[in-house]
């Protein structure tokens, strides 16, 4: 077998799981020598096609596969973009489309404002979750301790307002379980204010959707933002009970 086969091995065996998998997991689940996977391991790491779980030493694909792939999911982000387009005509703010990676996320599609002044953001761009709003919002519908695995501290602090400490961030998550919103106050650009839900998409995906703002601007629409995101993420519930019936 190639060396592109037995890569493709490994990136099949993390895809096919939501668990970080060890280099003996692995080696079990492709059938190589752990010697052998430990190399693609490595390989694949400095590629950032993998991306090492502090807490227990195994591996989740990394926001380098999410790079490779973000036409594919322009193309699962297709399904959302009507309700993305009237949310942005709805409240004239940028929206964003963004899924988890690893402990990053990636935006996935935006809809633009009319607004001279906007909060520029990019589709393709990379943030920190735990320094973003729909980073929070994403990992709010993991467990504590996924949470902790694919956060490895120290956490890297933007701004003042950056939160760095885990038992600080998880009091915010568990506030998000609760509402259903997750706020960027500043988190990440002074500046630039954010506020995101979680909503899965027609096609299964877990996804953020967000509203980004100058702050100046945020502060005084803050409740139209909350409201036209609860209204998204009801209907998006109400879609999903619809068809399960």
């Amino acid at each position: 077998m190639s060396a592109i086969g037995r890569a493709a091995m490994v990136l099949r065996s993390l895809a096919e799981t939501s668990e970080a998998l060890s280099l003996a997991d692995l080696s079990a689940a492709t059938g190589l020598a752990r010697s052998t996977v430990h190399r693609i391991v490595q390989e694949l790491e400095s590629e950032h096609l993998v991306l090492p779980m502090a807490r227990n030493g195994g591996y989740r694909l990394g926001p380098g596969v999410l790079r490779l792939t973000t036409s594919t999911y322009a193309h699962l982000a297709a399904a959302m973009r009507p309700a993305l387009v009237g949310l942005a005509s709805g409240i004239d703010e940028n929206v964003d489309l963004a899924v988890l990676s690893g402990g990053e996320v990636i935006v996935v599609d935006q809809i633009s404002s009319s607004q001279r002044l906007q909060a520029v953001t990019e589709v393709g761009g990379i943030f920190p979750a735990h320094a973003s709003c729909v980073g929070k919002v994403l990992l709010a519908n993991l467990s504590d301790p996924e949470i902790g695995e694919l956060l490895a501290t120290p956490l890297t602090r933007y701004t003042p307002n950056t939160l760095t400490d885990p038992d600080a961030l998880l009091t915010d998550i568990d506030q998000t379980r609760r509402s259903g919103i997750s706020f960027d106050l500043e988190e990440h650009d002074i500046g630039i204010s954010a506020v995101a839900t979680s909503v899965r998409s027609p096609m299964g995906i877990m996804q953020a959707v967000s509203i980004v703002a100058p702050t100046h601007r945020f502060e005084l629409r803050r409740d139209d933002y909350v409201a036209a995101l609860l209204e998204l993420r009801n209907q998006f519930a109400d879609s999903a009970g619809a068809a399960a019936s």
